[in-house]
């Protein structure tokens, strides 16, 4: 009885109760669940980098960013009406969801038009900067990381440097990377709010909402600086799909799950192994190269 009492002094909502009571319980089988499911979307996440890149050879950056996080939004939302929750737990999660939408729909954006000003392998090593950025902005709000926290972040910077950026290449800072910089500073702030909010709101209108609040930041730079072609939609339909469905709607969802058993420092090390796939896929289906490099890289970070 005295432990659910202190239960409900966490939660905000009594539904919440039985699962903070279970995950008290067996913490370690939690958390071990939480990283197996976070590797598993980061495979997923790894092959959107294949759908983007082919996707932004028929449409803007803007129209992707609006059509992905729509579709996703769209096939979440039935979840959203058919699970039973109190106003209180709907409210929570529609207000989290839009605060949470409107970063992650400038991350994207922002990540799209910097990647056709940059390499995709500058790409990727600048907006895994989120795995320092985190726990320098957790310092901010008052969480002091683990010494292991820092050492093992730069470390896997360390090992994303090695994957992304080819040998021989000379690293300077454009405009395109300046955007994918920004871009990992939203990505952090994302990270850090969802880590926040699914603890406390209902899961399925925070991650409808999230969505569809992307989706329209998308559509006004949509509106305002590209123009929409029909055929155009059709050419990128497979890769919005993937985008839309498999890495927003499926996994930003095992995401909210983990991060729910999961300190945010720790979830964002996780997320970083999308490196590490996205350079086997690439050197799989786009014939990029895979040498010694990349590969100490890949074994660093592991």
């Amino acid at each position: 009885m005295e432990k659910l009492n202190e239960i409900e002094e966490e939660s905000i909502f009594p539904k919440e109760q039985e699962r903070l009571l279970t995950e008290k319980e067996h913490p370690y089988r939690e958390r071990n669940k939480g990283i197996i499911i976070l590797l598993i979307t980061t495979v997923i996440w790894s092959l959107a980098f294949i759908a983007q890149s082919t996707a932004m050879d028929q449409i803007g950056p803007c129209a992707f960013v609006f059509y992905r996080h729509f579709l996703s939004g769209l096939c979440l939302l039935p979840f959203a009406f058919l699970k039973p929750c109190s106003k209180e737990e709907k409210r929570a999660g529609i207000k989290g969801g839009a605060i949470t939408g409107i970063v992650l729909g400038f991350a994207s954006v922002i990540q799209q038009i910097g990647v056709k000003e940059t390499t995709v392998g500058k790409a990727a090593f600048l907006t895994v900067l989120y795995i320092i950025l985190i726990p320098i902005f957790g310092l901010v709000i008052g969480k002091k990381p683990k010494k292991k926290v820092w050492f093992c972040a730069i470390l896997a910077l360390v090992g994303v440097y090695f994957i992304a950026i080819k040998a021989g290449t000379k690293f300077t800072i454009g405009i395109g990377d300046t955007y994918i910089i920004l871009c990992s500073v939203l990505y952090a702030v994302q990270i850090m709010q969802v880590g926040h909010y699914v603890k406390k709101v209902n899961i399925s209108w925070y991650m409808s909402t999230q969505f569809l609040a992307g989706s329209l930041v998308g559509l006004l730079g949509f509106i305002f600086f590209e123009k929409f072609s029909l055929m155009s939609l059709k050419a990128a339909f497979l890769p919005i799909a993937y985008a839309g469905i498999m890495s927003g709607a499926v996994a930003f969802t095992m995401q909210s799950y983990a991060q729910k058993r999961l300190e945010d420092t720790l979830a964002s090390l996780l997320m970083s192994t999308t490196a590490i796939y996205a350079a086997i896929w690439g050197w799989l289906f786009l014939g990029e190269s895979l040498g010694i490099r990349e590969i100490f890289g890949c074994i660093i970070m592991t």
